[in-house]
C-alpha cells in the first residue's frame, strides 16, 4: 500500500465560541481532505496553545503569553514552522485575510521542510479592501489612533509580504468576485463547502400558524438584519395575515443596535436574540425554522458576488434560506431560494411569508435541498478542484 500524502491546514482561528463558525469550515475542508484519501490535519488555537487536530488525535503545543497580536502570531508561526519540520508536508493550506509576515515564515518552513511540497494561500474575501476601508472609517468615527495605525501596519505588512509572497505560494484560493492571478500567483475562484454529513437533516417542527425566521450573524456587519427589521415592521402596519417571528443567534458589534432597532419598532415581542449556540443548538433551531437568513448587507463593503458559509449549512440542514448577492450556483429558479436586492430597502416579507408557504407545500424539499448541497457544495469537491489547481491530484 502507497503511503498516504499530507496536507496541514495551517489556521490560527480560535476555539472561542464566537469562531465556532470559521473552525466548523477548517474542520470540514480538512475532513474533506480526508476523504480524498490525504493523512490531514488542521491547527487551531486555545489561547496560549497551538492545537493540531487530526483524525480523532489532537497535539498540544505551548507557546509564552504575548501581549501584542504581532508578537502571538510570530510564536504561533514558529509552531508550525516545528511541525512541519518534524512532518514535511506535500501540501499545506494556509487561511488568511490580508497576507503578512506569518503566513510567509510558514510557508517558508514548509519548502525548507520538503521542497516539493505545494504552499496554498487562502483568501477569506476577494476584494478585500473594502473591509478596510470600512475598518478605517470606523477608527477615524471613533477617534481610535491606536486602532487606526494597527490597520495601517496591517495593510502596509500585508503589501511587503505581496512583494516576495510568489517564491514560496504556489496557488492562491479566493471566494467571490473572479480572478486570475493574485500577487503575480496563480488564482482559482471557488465556492464556500460544508462537510454535509457532518450537520443533521432538519426535521420541520416550524409552528403551521406563524412564520419563524432565523439569522445567524458572523464577525462581520453584511447581514444586514435591520433590512428584515425594518420589513417586519411595515409588514406589521399592514396587518400581515401571518405572524412573523425572528431568531438571532450570535454576538457582534451590531447586536446592541439591532436590539434597538427592533424596540424603537415595536418588535420586541417578536424578535429574540439568543447570543451563540454550539453545533446541536443550531441544528435543533433549524428544525424549529422555516427559513434561514444569508447576507443581506454586501453592499456595504463593495460586494455583490459572494458564496457565504452560512448558506451551506442551510442547504446542508434542509432548511430554505433567502439573501441579496449574486450566487454562482444558488439561483432564483430553486424552490428553496429567494434573492433580494443588494441594498439598503427593506426586505419584502409578504414575499418571504408567500416562499414560505410554497415550501411548506412540498414534504420533500429539504431531501432535496440537502442533496443539492452534497452535489454542489460538499467539501471533498470543492477540495478536489484546489488540489487539481494546486498540481496534486
Amino acid at each position: 500500500m502507497s503511503k498516504k500524502k499530507k496536507f496541514l491546514y495551517a489556521s490560527t482561528v480560535s476555539t472561542a465560541m464566537q469562531y465556532s463558525g470559521i473552525l466548523r469550515k477548517v474542520a470540514g475542508q480538512t475532513a474533506g481532505m480526508t476523504r480524498l484519501g490525504w493523512d490531514a490535519a488542521y491547527t487551531c488555537v486555545e489561547e496560549n496553545c497551538l492545537l493540531k487536530r487530526g483524525g480523532r488525535s489532537e497535539q498540544r503545543y505551548p507557546f509564552p503569553a504575548c501581549a501584542r497580536w504581532s508578537d502571538q502570531q510570530e510564536q504561533i508561526a514558529k509552531k508550525i514552522g516545528t511541525i512541519l519540520r518534524d512532518e514535511p508536508c506535500d501540501l499545506i493550506y494556509i487561511k488568511g485575510f490580508l497576507t503578512n509576515p506569518y503566513h510567509a515564515m510558514i510557508a517558508k518552513a514548509a519548502k525548507a521542510a520538503n521542497p516539493a511540497c505545494k504552499v496554498v494561500f487562502e483568501v477569506a474575501t476577494f476584494p478585500y479592501w473594502g473591509e478596510y476601508k470600512r475598518f478605517f472609517r470606523i477608527d477615524l468615527k471613533e477617534r481610535n489612533p491606536r486602532s487606526f495605525l494597527g490597520h495601517g501596519r496591517e495593510v502596509a505588512q500585508h503589501v511587503f509580504t505581496t512583494m516576495t509572497f510568489s517564491r514560496y505560494v504556489d496557488a492562491v484560493v479566493t471566494f467571490g468576485e473572479q480572478t486570475d492571478r493574485l500577487w503575480r500567483i496563480p488564482a482559482i475562484n471557488v465556492d464556500n463547502g460544508v462537510d454535509v454529513e457532518a450537520i443533521p437533516l432538519r426535521e420541520d417542527r416550524a409552528p403551521r400558524d406563524s412564520i419563524h425566521l432565523l439569522g445567524v450573524v458572523g464577525t462581520s456587519v453584511v447581514h444586514g438584519y435591520e433590512r428584515v427589521l425594518d420589513g417586519m415592521a411595515a409588514y406589521k402596519k399592514q396587518d400581515g395575515a401571518m405572524p412573523v417571528f425572528f431568531r438571532v443567534v450570535g454576538n457582534n458589534e451590531t447586536i446592541g443596535a439591532l436590539r434597538d432597532l427592533a424596540a424603537s419598532l415595536g418588535l420586541s415581542d417578536c424578535v429574540e436574540f439568543l447570543g451563540y449556540k454550539n453545533a446541536a443548538e443550531l441544528a435543533e433551531l433549524y428544525c424549529e425554522s422555516d427559513v434561514g437568513i444569508s447576507p443581506l448587507a454586501e453592499y456595504k463593503v463593495g460586494l455583490n458576488r459572494l458564496s457565504p458559509l452560512k448558506s451551506r449549512e442551510y442547504l446542508a440542514a434542509g432548511l430554505p434560506l433567502f439573501f441579496a448577492y449574486e450566487d454562482q450556483y444558488l439561483t432564483e429558479d430553486l424552490p428553496f431560494v429567494r434573492i433580494f436586492p443588494n441594498d439598503p430597502s427593506p426586505i419584502d416579507i409578504g414575499k418571504v411569508v408567500s416562499f414560505v408557504l410554497s415550501c411548506r407545500t412540498d414534504p420533500s424539499l429539504p431531501q432535496r435541498e440537502r442533496q443539492f448541497a452534497k452535489e454542489h457544495f460538499d467539501w471533498e469537491i470543492i477540495m478536489k478542484q484546489i488540489l487539481d489547481f494546486a498540481g496534486q491530484a
